[in-house]
Protein backbone atom coordinates (compact mmCIF):
# COMPACT_ATOMS: atom_id res chain seq x y z
CA UNK A 1 0.00 0.00 0.00
CA UNK A 2 1.50 3.54 -1.08
CA UNK A 3 -0.33 6.37 0.18
CA UNK A 4 1.10 9.90 -0.98
CA UNK A 5 0.24 13.19 1.57
CA UNK A 6 1.04 16.52 0.43
CA UNK A 7 0.98 19.29 2.73
CA UNK A 8 2.01 22.97 1.47
CA UNK A 9 1.94 26.66 3.22
CA UNK A 10 2.02 29.93 0.85
CA UNK A 11 4.87 32.23 0.41
CA UNK A 12 5.03 34.65 3.89
CA UNK A 13 6.82 37.08 5.57
CA UNK A 14 8.85 36.25 8.55
CA UNK A 15 11.04 37.82 10.66
CA UNK A 16 14.32 35.42 10.82
CA UNK A 17 15.53 37.43 13.83
CA UNK A 18 12.49 35.68 15.83
CA UNK A 19 11.31 32.51 14.09
CA UNK A 20 14.40 30.06 13.83
CA UNK A 21 12.78 27.54 12.60
CA UNK A 22 9.05 26.59 10.58
CA UNK A 23 7.70 22.88 10.47
CA UNK A 24 5.13 21.27 8.34
CA UNK A 25 3.25 18.16 10.19
CA UNK A 26 1.25 15.81 8.67
CA UNK A 27 -0.98 12.83 10.36
CA UNK A 28 -0.09 9.53 9.17
CA UNK A 29 -2.44 7.65 7.76
CA UNK A 30 -5.26 5.86 10.36
CA UNK A 31 -6.59 3.17 7.59
CA UNK A 32 -2.98 1.42 7.91
CA UNK A 33 -2.57 -1.90 9.40
CA UNK A 34 -2.15 -1.44 13.25
CA UNK A 35 0.77 -3.04 14.59
CA UNK A 36 1.08 -1.63 17.82
CA UNK A 37 -0.18 1.44 19.73
CA UNK A 38 2.54 3.31 18.73
CA UNK A 39 1.63 3.34 14.49
CA UNK A 40 -0.36 6.44 14.70
CA UNK A 41 1.73 9.71 15.44
CA UNK A 42 2.43 13.03 13.98
CA UNK A 43 5.46 13.40 11.84
CA UNK A 44 6.95 16.98 11.26
CA UNK A 45 9.75 18.58 9.47
CA UNK A 46 11.82 21.24 10.71
CA UNK A 47 13.42 23.36 8.83
CA UNK A 48 15.88 25.43 9.82
CA UNK A 49 14.98 29.78 8.43
CA UNK A 50 18.46 30.62 10.34
CA UNK A 51 20.40 28.70 8.71
CA UNK A 52 18.65 29.08 5.49
CA UNK A 53 19.31 32.97 6.37
CA UNK A 54 22.98 32.22 6.62
CA UNK A 55 23.91 31.29 3.44
CA UNK A 56 22.46 33.98 1.79
CA UNK A 57 24.05 36.67 4.30
CA UNK A 58 27.72 34.74 3.55
CA UNK A 59 26.89 35.90 -0.14
CA UNK A 60 28.03 39.28 1.16
CA UNK A 61 30.72 38.21 3.55
CA UNK A 62 34.20 38.25 1.17
CA UNK A 63 36.06 36.09 4.04
CA UNK A 64 33.11 33.29 4.60
CA UNK A 65 33.87 29.91 4.72
CA UNK A 66 30.83 29.71 2.66
CA UNK A 67 30.24 25.81 0.64
CA UNK A 68 27.87 23.79 -1.12
CA UNK A 69 25.31 21.94 1.46
CA UNK A 70 23.99 18.25 0.27
CA UNK A 71 20.74 19.38 -0.64
CA UNK A 72 20.72 22.78 -0.48
CA UNK A 73 20.74 25.59 -3.77
CA UNK A 74 21.65 29.29 -4.49
CA UNK A 75 20.13 31.22 -6.66
CA UNK A 76 21.05 34.34 -7.82
CA UNK A 77 20.11 37.03 -10.22
CA UNK A 78 22.43 36.47 -13.44
CA UNK A 79 23.90 39.62 -13.80
CA UNK A 80 25.09 39.72 -10.17
CA UNK A 81 28.49 37.61 -8.71
CA UNK A 82 28.39 36.95 -4.94
CA UNK A 83 31.11 38.51 -3.23
CA UNK A 84 32.20 35.39 -1.46
CA UNK A 85 33.67 33.43 -4.30
CA UNK A 86 33.48 30.11 -2.12
CA UNK A 87 29.88 30.47 -2.71
CA UNK A 88 28.49 28.13 -5.17
CA UNK A 89 25.29 29.28 -7.02
CA UNK A 90 22.68 28.75 -9.74
CA UNK A 91 21.98 31.97 -11.86
CA UNK A 92 18.45 33.53 -12.77
CA UNK A 93 17.01 35.86 -14.31
CA UNK A 94 14.81 37.36 -12.06
CA UNK A 95 14.11 40.29 -14.09
CA UNK A 96 11.76 37.68 -16.17
CA UNK A 97 9.68 36.21 -13.26
CA UNK A 98 8.06 33.82 -15.40
CA UNK A 99 11.20 32.31 -16.85
CA UNK A 100 12.90 32.49 -13.56
CA UNK A 101 9.59 30.73 -11.63
CA UNK A 102 9.82 27.83 -13.96
CA UNK A 103 13.50 27.20 -14.12
CA UNK A 104 13.12 27.09 -9.93
CA UNK A 105 9.88 24.99 -10.08
CA UNK A 106 11.22 22.09 -12.62
CA UNK A 107 14.73 22.26 -9.98
CA UNK A 108 12.33 21.35 -7.40
CA UNK A 109 10.48 19.11 -9.42
CA UNK A 110 13.39 17.07 -10.40
CA UNK A 111 15.38 17.10 -6.89
CA UNK A 112 12.04 15.69 -5.12
CA UNK A 113 11.34 13.14 -7.27
CA UNK A 114 8.75 14.52 -8.83
CA UNK A 115 6.32 14.86 -5.57
CA UNK A 116 7.02 18.70 -5.38
CA UNK A 117 5.38 20.58 -8.39
CA UNK A 118 4.79 24.34 -8.38
CA UNK A 119 6.61 25.62 -5.68
CA UNK A 120 6.56 28.60 -6.75
CA UNK A 121 3.22 30.87 -7.46
CA UNK A 122 4.53 33.62 -8.37
CA UNK A 123 8.29 35.75 -8.41
CA UNK A 124 8.70 39.58 -8.33
CA UNK A 125 11.19 41.47 -10.30
CA UNK A 126 13.23 42.80 -7.39
CA UNK A 127 13.92 39.12 -6.13
CA UNK A 128 17.65 39.69 -5.28
CA UNK A 129 18.18 35.35 -4.29
CA UNK A 130 16.71 32.39 -3.31
CA UNK A 131 18.17 29.59 -0.94
CA UNK A 132 16.34 26.25 -1.66
CA UNK A 133 16.89 23.19 1.00
CA UNK A 134 15.37 20.09 -0.71
CA UNK A 135 14.54 16.55 0.77
CA UNK A 136 14.15 13.88 -1.29
CA UNK A 137 13.43 9.98 -1.15
CA UNK A 138 14.20 10.58 2.77
CA UNK A 139 13.29 7.22 4.75
CA UNK A 140 12.73 7.70 8.16
CA UNK A 141 14.37 6.81 10.12
CA UNK A 142 16.64 4.26 8.12
CA UNK A 143 16.78 1.58 10.51
CA UNK A 144 15.39 -2.60 9.91
CA UNK A 145 11.33 -2.54 10.51
CA UNK A 146 8.15 -4.25 8.87
CA UNK A 147 6.57 -3.59 6.08
CA UNK A 148 4.54 -0.63 8.26
CA UNK A 149 6.98 -0.13 10.87
CA UNK A 150 10.36 0.47 11.57
CA UNK A 151 12.86 -0.23 15.14
CA UNK A 152 13.90 2.57 16.17
CA UNK A 153 16.81 1.60 18.26
CA UNK A 154 19.57 3.89 19.40
CA UNK A 155 20.20 7.36 21.13
CA UNK A 156 18.08 10.56 19.80
CA UNK A 157 17.06 13.55 21.16
CA UNK A 158 13.83 12.58 22.82
CA UNK A 159 11.36 14.13 25.23
CA UNK A 160 8.84 12.94 27.48
CA UNK A 161 5.70 14.86 28.02
CA UNK A 162 3.65 13.62 30.68
CA UNK A 163 1.55 16.18 31.27
CA UNK A 164 -0.21 16.27 27.93
CA UNK A 165 0.78 12.42 27.23
CA UNK A 166 2.94 12.17 24.60
CA UNK A 167 7.18 11.16 23.39
CA UNK A 168 8.79 13.13 21.11
CA UNK A 169 11.82 12.20 19.12
CA UNK A 170 13.99 14.38 16.48
CA UNK A 171 15.83 12.86 13.41
CA UNK A 172 18.08 14.97 12.10
CA UNK A 173 19.09 14.92 8.14
CA UNK A 174 21.26 18.02 8.11
CA UNK A 175 22.03 21.49 9.43
CA UNK A 176 18.79 22.32 7.67
CA UNK A 177 15.82 20.24 7.98
CA UNK A 178 14.88 17.84 10.80
CA UNK A 179 12.24 14.84 11.48
CA UNK A 180 10.34 15.08 14.24
CA UNK A 181 7.93 12.19 15.39
CA UNK A 182 5.62 13.34 18.26
CA UNK A 183 3.50 9.82 19.55
CA UNK A 184 0.78 10.47 21.74
CA UNK A 185 0.04 8.36 24.60
CA UNK A 186 -3.23 5.96 24.32
CA UNK A 187 -5.94 8.03 24.29
CA UNK A 188 -4.57 11.51 24.12
CA UNK A 189 -4.52 11.81 19.74
CA UNK A 190 -6.92 13.96 19.63
CA UNK A 191 -5.43 16.40 22.88
CA UNK A 192 -1.95 16.01 21.28
CA UNK A 193 -2.79 16.65 17.58
CA UNK A 194 -4.63 20.22 18.94
CA UNK A 195 -1.11 20.97 20.63
CA UNK A 196 0.59 20.91 18.06
CA UNK A 197 2.33 24.13 16.59
CA UNK A 198 5.22 26.15 15.11
CA UNK A 199 5.43 27.25 18.88
CA UNK A 200 4.85 24.65 20.65
CA UNK A 201 7.21 21.89 18.53
CA UNK A 202 9.75 24.89 19.19
CA UNK A 203 9.45 24.96 22.67
CA UNK A 204 9.15 21.10 23.33
CA UNK A 205 12.39 20.76 21.04
CA UNK A 206 14.15 23.16 23.48
CA UNK A 207 13.40 20.62 26.12
CA UNK A 208 14.87 17.34 24.51
CA UNK A 209 17.61 15.32 25.99
CA UNK A 210 19.82 12.68 24.91
CA UNK A 211 18.20 9.17 25.16
CA UNK A 212 18.51 5.65 24.36
CA UNK A 213 15.28 4.36 22.76
CA UNK A 214 14.25 1.37 21.77
CA UNK A 215 10.82 1.24 19.99
CA UNK A 216 8.42 1.12 16.79
CA UNK A 217 7.59 4.07 14.88
CA UNK A 218 5.52 4.22 11.44
CA UNK A 219 8.17 4.03 8.28
CA UNK A 220 7.84 6.99 6.21
CA UNK A 221 9.00 8.33 2.78
CA UNK A 222 9.80 12.00 2.63
CA UNK A 223 10.08 14.35 0.38
CA UNK A 224 9.65 18.26 0.52
CA UNK A 225 11.73 21.81 -0.30
CA UNK A 226 11.47 25.14 2.08
CA UNK A 227 12.99 28.19 0.19
CA UNK A 228 14.18 31.58 1.45
CA UNK A 229 13.26 34.41 -1.21
CA UNK A 230 14.63 37.89 -0.44
CA UNK A 231 13.61 40.91 -2.32
CA UNK A 232 15.63 44.05 -2.39
CA UNK A 233 13.10 47.47 -2.87
CA UNK A 234 15.10 50.87 -3.20
CA UNK A 235 13.54 54.26 -1.66
CA UNK A 236 15.39 57.46 -1.56
CA UNK A 237 18.59 56.05 -2.25
CA UNK A 238 17.86 53.61 0.44
CA UNK A 239 17.53 49.80 0.14
CA UNK A 240 14.85 47.37 2.14
CA UNK A 241 14.97 43.88 2.07
CA UNK A 242 12.36 41.82 2.87
CA UNK A 243 12.40 37.81 3.05
CA UNK A 244 9.91 35.48 2.61
CA UNK A 245 9.48 31.88 3.29
CA UNK A 246 7.69 28.89 1.34
CA UNK A 247 7.84 25.25 2.27
CA UNK A 248 5.92 22.42 0.44
CA UNK A 249 6.03 18.32 2.03
CA UNK A 250 4.87 15.20 0.56
CA UNK A 251 5.17 11.86 2.30
CA UNK A 252 4.44 8.46 1.60
CA UNK A 253 3.64 5.59 3.61
CA UNK A 254 5.19 3.25 4.00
Amino acid sequence: MKLLLFLCVGASLVHLGVQEYSYLTLTVPKHLPRQNSHDYVFLSLAFNLGSLDSTYEELENSEGTSHSADGVAIFLNDNRSPINKNAKVIAANFENPTEAKAQLNKFVTDHTSGKIKNAFRSLEENTDAIVISYVDKWKVPVSQGRKFTLQLTGEYNVLVNKELGFTMIEIPKNQYVAAVYTIPDAGKEEAVGAAISDHNLALWRKSMTRQSINLEVPRATLYGCAALTTEIDSDDNFEHKRSKYTARISATFP
